[in-house]
């Protein structure tokens, strides 16, 4: 019987030495932790210089873009696999490349004001290979003469 506790106890001291050094737990760090660390270094990161921009003041009818600049801030590439935007007045341009990291590229946006007035705002929300959602805003105010008239006629 002794013997078979002694066994016993040798085992379990060799199965909880190769469990200390792989979690470490002087530091203070979990095992968990330490590869979620490993995971976010390796992975790719959007990360986007300015992600609203205001056009000002517009007349219906314009045609006008915004390039939005990111960059690829993570350990892995990137790819930009979706887009989708609040409202069919918009057009998106952006690569379907990798981007490696460091490397920069650009979502454009193209809003078009055709039969739009007052102030507007309009999202476009972009979605990478690594599944992190980002969301991009432009703004207007548009000066509508049609739109106008109708106001001033009572």
């Amino acid at each position: 019987m002794k013997t078979r506790s002694f066994i016993i106890t040798i085992i379990s001291s060799l199965l909880l030495i190769p469990i200390h050094y792989c979690c470490n737990f002087n530091s203070g760090n979990s095992g968990s932790q330490k590869v979620k660390e490993l995971v976010k270094k390796s992975s790719g990161k959007i990360v986007f210089d300015k992600e609203i921009h205001n056009f000002g003041t517009l007349n219906d009818g314009e045609i006008v873009s915004f390039s939005f600049i990111f960059r690829n801030v993570g350990g892995s590439g990137l790819k930009l696999i979706k887009a989708e935007r609040s409202c069919g007045c918009i057009e998106l341009h952006y690569s379907l490349d990798e981007i490696l990291p460091g490397e920069t590229s650009t979502v454009e946006l193209i809003l078009n004001t055709a039969g739009e007035w007052g102030n507007l705002i309009k999202v476009a929300t972009i979605e990478t290979s690594d599944g992190e959602k980002k969301e991009l805003q432009i703004g207007a105010y548009i000066e509508n003469k049609q739109f106008n008239l109708l106001n001033t006629q009572k």
